[in-house]
């Protein structure tokens, strides 16, 4: 909606509005200069973003334990239903095969374990900084 400023009249308190005193002038630069500077006994400019970073980092870590709560259960209920459907035979094949690669599995899992500690340790150290 466009207004039409050149019609609009202004109220008589308002027409020297834009003319400040001497005073007034000395007042805003004091508000200015005490606005640009930290505060000295209070609370740090981003203390309420750093507050913030926190609960979100809280609520994420219970949203984690909880998905990794869930994730276990069902591998372990997997786990279990799939034992039922072997026998001696193919339990002696299995360990065989994985005897055979050990090595590899060994190496999958740590490459799993260090990239999940690495992780923990990014985000504590954003945590710190």
């Amino acid at each position: 909606m466009d207004t039409n400023k050149k019609n609009k009249t202004l109220p008589d308190d308002q027409e020297n509005y834009n003319e400040l005193s001497e005073s007034e002038l000395k007042i805003y630069e004091i508000l200015y200069d005490a606005l640009e500077k930290a505060p000295e006994n209070g609370f740090s400019l981003g203390f309420q973003n750093q507050i913030i970073r926190k609960i979100e980092v809280k609520q994420q870590r219970k949203f984690n334990i909880k998905v990794y709560a869930l994730f276990s259960i069902i591998l372990l209920m997997a786990v279990v239903f799939l034992t039922t459907f072997f026998n001696q035979d193919q339990f002696s094949m299995m360990f065989s095969m994985f005897l055979e690669y050990k090595f590899i599995a060994a190496f999958l899992l740590l490459t799993v374990i260090l990239i999940q500690l690495s992780s923990r340790f990014m985000i504590f150290k954003e945590l710190k900084d």
